[in-house]
């Protein structure tokens, strides 16, 4: 139940609601955020833009390309660990093709880069983050097909990234030695 204010007529849940969120530590306003935004951050990021005024929209776009994406190493953060840490396993290059399925969409792409828990694949697609994946790709040092299955937990101009599910130990083990043994791509 709420309780309004008897001369504006008007609810203070909104009002206490604010009052609660500037109770919480940053870490939880921030898995407040995550819960509620569902892993919808570019809608929000939208959201934001379009609230912007022109100015700062400029001065975001000039922000923006003052950061040297491409020439920074990429660190992944786990945040639903209580430490954070960052990515140690071994990534490798590569150009190896996959056929891969979203929803009830097939479609033949290029693996561009590999570790044990993902890869990152070349796509003009885009589909949405947190949609599974099913991926079939043949690695050099491998006698068979992997047929895996992936969660999309990054997308930009040049593809996707998936995080793989439910990787058995006998293909993290031939991705390793792919990824350890300098086999040509």
């Amino acid at each position: 139940m709420t309780a309004q204010d008897d001369t504006t007529g008007e609810y203070n849940i909104t009002e206490r609601l604010f009052n609660f969120i500037d109770d919480l530590s940053t870490d939880m306003q921030f898995s407040l955020y995550q819960q509620l935004i569902e892993d919808k951050v570019s809608i929000q990021l939208y959201k934001l833009i379009i609230d912007m005024s022109d100015e700062e929209k400029t001065q975001l776009l000039e922000k923006l390309g003052q950061v040297p994406f491409e020439e920074e190493p990429i660190n992944t953060i786990n945040l639903d660990e209580n430490e954070s840490f960052m990515r140690e396993d071994s990534r490798k290059d590569c150009l190896v093709e996959v056929k891969y399925r979203v929803g009830d969409r097939s479609y033949t792409g290029y693996i561009i880069n590999i570790s044990v828990h993902g890869v990152f694949i070349e796509s003009n697609d885009r589909p949405p983050l947190g949609q599974r994946i099913r991926m079939a790709f043949t690695l050099p040092n491998a006698p068979n097909k992997l047929e895996l299955n992936g969660q999309i937990n990054r997308s930009d101009l040049k593809g996707m990234g998936v995080f793989f599910l439910d990787l058995s130990q006998e293909q993290q083990d031939i991705i390793r030695a792919y990824i350890k043994n300098n086999h040509p791509s």
